[in-house]
């Protein structure tokens, strides 16, 4: 214990000096930490008033951030509410860019897509009335492809390649794995010459299988053999070259420009299967302003044409060319858009059997019947976000399909049997025997009800 009478007072002085000082400074201490906290108590409910405030105001103006799969499905989800038509049979998804190009194969089963994302995806026709699509994908390896067309033999395909600029063949070849699956796979001893200076717009491969069609904006159609060899070059003399195809039978190519004229080449081949030449054969004239596109139905028998003067026009080609027989004009119509319209902005498409044609401008398209010109289906407005790259029809005729954003819109060709209803009940009252009256009677009734269930 401390002696407190032995300790000296100057001690005991000191002792309670330094007693007092260290509770002096205990006392001061705990007082500012107390008042620094209700300080920063006031100032934490400032800012939780603050923060509520923003909090409301983000709530209401920006919806909560997702992830990376939410995203994607909403995206698809406000891309297929942008378009509604009773049309409407089903929606491709499966590219992540632009889809440039579409094709239908003759054999009414494959259908095949490609994008800027350098895939290429095989759809089979037969399950677009379904929920599901089956589909072949696969990335073209150093190269996007721009255009596809199947060859008339429907297992291979003819690509337009952007960065070599020329024409490839790809073969549909079943994989070596032997898990049933198939993949194409490119031909490579069957090379094409690069033959267009600017880049490719149309290609195509003649049905009878003679002979392959590019041509560019740089007014050359180019005509090749089935090893890839230029056959001949072709000055459209169009001025500016807006529009070329190869008719799907192969007999004619068929350009449309500047020119208010259309004109109609015919390859030439002899017996033994040599290229001859392409001279030109006949013209599709009474236009007044540049044609933007031209096109064949399957057996090149009508031929459509739509121009900057806002008109379309029906020719009847099954003609006598070689006698110096001029096509003639079956029906034309007006669509308003067309005029002054440029060729970037407008596709046509004809049916394979020619009773109706499809028609884009920009983002909306227009089926027209070809053998009604009163009858007037309203436009499918914004069918695609961004322009329409391309239209097909289905071998067919029962479904076109559009592209132009990253997905591809199949709707039913209701105006194809608006036609062919018209065109029966010309044919009827021509015809005598009793069993044929019956089945046209009967095929009459048939579109008659298949328009009652679509027709708007």
């Amino acid at each position: 214990m401390l002696d407190v009478e032995n300790v000296s007072l100057p001690l005991l002085i000191g002792a309670l000096v330094g007693f007092v000082t260290i509770m002096g400074v205990a006392i001061i201490y705990v007082s500012k930490k107390e008042r620094q906290s209700e300080k920063e108590e006031e100032e934490e409910e400032e800012v939780d008033i603050v923060m509520e405030d923003v909090t409301e105001m983000v709530t209401s103006n920006e919806p909560p951030k997702k992830n990376k799969h939410q995203r994607k499905n909403d995206q698809w989800k406000a891309k297929d509410a942008v378009f509604s038509h009773p049309w409407n049979v089903t929606v491709l998804k499966g590219h992540t860019k632009e889809v440039t190009d579409i094709a239908f194969a003759s054999d009414g089963k494959k259908f095949v897509s490609i994008s800027g994302d350098r895939n290429v995806i095989l759809w089979d026709v037969r399950d677009f009335e379904g929920k599901e699509h089956k589909s072949i994908r696969q990335t073209i390896d150093y190269d996007t492809p721009t255009r596809v067309v199947f060859a008339p033999d429907c297992k291979s395909v003819v690509f337009s390649m952007k960065r070599e600029n020329k024409l490839c063949v790809y073969k549909l070849a079943k994989k070596t794995e032997g898990n049933g699956s198939h993949h194409f796979v490119h031909i490579e001893n069957l090379q094409f010459e690069r033959a267009h200076q600017v880049d490719i717009q149309s290609v195509g491969i003649a049905g009878n299988a003679k002979y392959l069609m590019s041509s560019a904006l740089d007014n050359k159609i180019c005509l090749y053999d089935l090893r890839g060899q230029l056959l001949k070059s072709i000055d459209g003399k169009v001025s500016s070259l807006h529009d070329c195809r190869l008719s799907p039978d192969g007999r004619f190519v068929i350009v449309s420009g500047f020119t208010p004229d259309v004109f109609v080449f015919e390859p030439v081949f002899s017996r033994d299967g040599a290229f001859q030449s392409a001279k030109k054969v006949f013209s599709l004239s009474g236009h007044q302003s540049g044609v933007l596109a031209a096109a064949f139905n399957a057996t090149a028998t009508r031929a459509i044409t739509v121009s900057r003067d806002g008109h379309w026009r029906v020719f009847d080609t099954e003609i006598r060319y070689e006698a110096g027989q001029d096509a003639k004009i079956l029906r034309e119509g007006r669509w308003e858009p067309l005029r002054g319209a440029t060729s970037e902005h407008v596709r046509l498409e004809v049916s394979p059997s020619g009773d109706s044609f499809a028609v884009s401008f920009k983002t909306d398209l227009k089926v027209f019947c070809s053998e009604d010109e009163t009858k007037d289906y309203p436009e499918l407005k914004d069918i695609c976000s961004s322009t329409i790259s391309s239209i097909a029809y289905s071998s067919d005729g029962k479904y076109i399909a559009t592209c132009g954003d990253k997905y591809i819109r199949i709707i039913r060709n209701v105006p194809e049997w608006h036609s062919r209803m018209v065109k029966l009940t010309r044919e009827l009252p021509e015809c005598t025997q009793d069993g044929a009256r019956r089945r046209i009677k009967e095929q009459i009734e048939e579109a008659q009800e298949l328009l009652k269930e679509y027709d708007i």
